[in-house]
């Protein structure tokens, strides 16, 4: 958006989406911005991948402007970071700051998930054990991003449940900065057990409406993954 000094109009640029329909440029900017947060929590992007403001405007259709405005919110939120000549690039997360982002994890995500067993019914619970299947179907086919899918899809079901956008918003730009790690380092040859007896037993919480036991198992689940990025 540019103010036209000389006249008290407001100008607001327009661009072309893949629909050949006309958008406001903030609109694109925002969906834009949403696809790159998806692809960080789903392991798409890996620590140290530069990514390429002409590269990702092919790749979504669009002018580089809109892209580039993305990026740059992305690193406000410190989910990306910014090098020499305005490259931007998915940062390596540090053994001791990773500990950090897991501790403030831990405290939200328990948080939210208090707040939301009122809400959830029967019908959640059969819907996260499917999404539990769906993780573990797509560790023995080794599909690192169909078990982040899943993982995401279980989480983020129970955390809306809160009708808090800007806790579940804290808690997405969390998994922004640990996504590109773990999908460097998952390995499919592996069953994660423990992660899955963990998220049952957050079902079998929510099934009882026991908030406090359904905060805990997801709270074990974090500490589960926790340990596993300090072995790493």
């Amino acid at each position: 958006m540019v103010v036209n000094m000389a006249s008290p109009k407001i100008r607001t640029d327009i661009l072309l989406d893949d629909d050949k329909r006309i958008r406001p440029q903030a609109s694109l900017t925002e969906d834009i911005r949403q696809k790159l947060r998806w692809n960080l929590a789903s392991g798409i992007y890996l620590p140290g991948t530069r990514l390429s403001t002409r590269g990702l405007a092919k790749e979504f259709g669009t002018s580089v402007m809109p892209v580039r405005d993305a990026l740059k919110q992305l690193v406000a939120e410190r989910i990306l970071v910014v090098e020499r000549q305005s490259a931007f690039r998915v940062p390596v997360i540090s053994r001791a700051r990773g500990v950090q982002l897991f501790e403030i994890r831990t405290t939200l995500e328990m948080l939210a998930t208090r707040n939301a067993v009122p809400s959830l019914t029967d019908a959640h619970a059969d819907l996260l054990g499917k999404f539990c299947n769906d993780m573990a179907a797509a560790l023995e086919r080794g599909d690192v991003q169909g078990y982040f899918a899943a993982n995401y899809s279980f989480h983020f079901l129970i955390y809306s449940a809160t009708r808090n956008p800007d806790l579940v918003a804290m808690i997405e730009g969390l998994w922004m900065q640990i996504g590109p790690f773990y999908a460097a380092i998952l390995d499919t040859s592996t069953r994660a057990d423990d992660w899955q007896i963990y998220h049952e037993q957050a079902i079998a919480a929510i099934r009882a409406g026991d908030a406090e036991e359904a905060a805990r198992a997801i709270a074990r689940d974090i500490n589960s993954a926790r340990d596993f990025f300090c072995t790493c």
